[in-house]
């Protein structure tokens, strides 16, 4: 792939990746399905595949080298989902859930779920209180899949530990707008996936490894405080195995140009560019790296955006293992909601980016050498 490539052909790949892609649940934890169809979008490209315990998937393109070893570059988009697992079912057939991931809680009541058993997808809501009732003691989330007992749930194939997502597709809403489930993130495999096919047919001085890592949100509770964060577990096992000399994460960025928002706290605007992800809660980008960049975005022709960001991505445990790391957000609206909505030019300039980054990786690394 070069920056140059034509840009309306990498949009529909996008898009059509993304169709794929949202069509199956991964429940952070529970990312099997989304593994498999990632798996067979890449066998054609002849990259080395491989799995691990944590559920992560790996897929390696070789780079070419002018003698001696390529620098090798870990380019990381988590492939999980925020939901639910089942916790509970009560002898009406009610079914309560326990959350993975930072769902507020305002976002179930009225909401079409689907729960993935093994022998497929049994559709049910998030019961409410109407306002003609009155309600005493009752606070928590409930499921009605239409059983009169919990016996009847149970034939359903449904017991503790069944994932359960909101039951949203895929939808293109105009040229550039894309709406899914789970957008977060993945937007960034399917970006992943264009990139490594691409590298596969024209490969650069560097060895890039795609990491679709699971477990990402797993950690990030509604209302959770950030220093009891302990997500990204998957991207940690990744980066101890690949021991990578470079680091890329893409993952989505909060876009604040909503209602509601003050004019002055508006930092990141859909469909205006990649953003650097500066500052968040568990990771901040050093000026080198920043710099650097500055530098390649300008070089290539990729318009970018600076933010600051709560929440975290794997770039937190990533840096850990002293990698220096690209953490890079896509502008997201609404994320961790049912409809999450994307702009397909963003994603476009994401991926000439990183191949930008990629393809220039070997010169931050020489004036960026530490031998303590």
């Amino acid at each position: 792939m070069t920056v140059g490539m034509d840009n309306d052909a990498l949009e529909n790949e996008i898009v059509e990746l993304l169709r794929e892609l949202i069509s199956v649940a991964g429940v952070t934890g529970l990312e099997d399905a989304v593994r498999e169809k990632i798996t067979d979008l890449l066998r054609p490209t002849g990259a080395h595949i491989g799995t691990d315990h944590m559920g992560n998937l790996y897929a390696t393109v070789p780079g070419k080298t002018k003698g001696g070893k390529p620098n090798r570059v870990m380019v990381c988009a988590h492939m999980d989902e925020v939901g639910y697992v089942v916790s509970n079912i009560d002898d009406q057939g009610f079914i309560y859930l326990y959350p993975l991931g930072g769902i507020p809680e305002y976002l179930g009541p009225g909401q079409w779920v689907s729960l993935h058993t093994g022998s497929g997808i049994i559709q049910g809501c998030v019961g409410i209180h109407p306002p003609h009732l009155p309600v005493t003691g009752q606070k928590e989330m409930f499921v009605d899949v239409g059983a009169q007992n919990r016996e009847e749930v149970l034939q359903m194939g449904i017991s503790t530990g069944t994932p359960v997502t909101f039951s949203r597709g895929f939808h293109r809403l105009n040229r550039n707008r894309v709406m899914g489930r789970c957008i977060d993130d993945r937007m960034g495999c399917a970006i992943l996936i264009a990139l490594l096919r691409r590298l596969s047919a024209t490969p650069i001085e560097a060895e890039v490894t795609g990491v679709f890592s699971s477990t990402e949100e797993h950690g990030m509770m509604p209302g959770s405080d950030p220093s009891n964060v302990h997500g990204s577990r998957g991207a940690l096992v990744a980066a101890l195995k690949l021991r990578p000399d470079f680091a890329v994460v893409v993952d989505s960025m909060v876009c604040s140009d909503i209602p509601g928002i003050p004019r002055h706290q508006r930092q990141i605007r859909l469909g205006q560019g990649v953003a650097l992800r500066l500052v968040d809660d568990l990771a901040i980008m050093r000026s080198p790296m920043r710099k650097f960049l500055e530098k390649v975005a300008g070089s290539a022709g990729i318009t970018i955006q600076k933010g600051i960001s709560r929440s975290y991505t794997d770039t937190s445990v990533i840096q850990l293992l002293d990698v220096p790391v690209a953490t890079l957000g896509i502008p997201m609206r609404y994320a961790h909601a049912p409809a999450q909505i994307a702009d397909t030019r963003d994603l476009v300039q994401t991926i000439n980016f990183i191949h930008a980054i990629a393809q220039n990786a070997g010169q931050y690394l020489s004036g960026h050498r530490h031998n303590i």
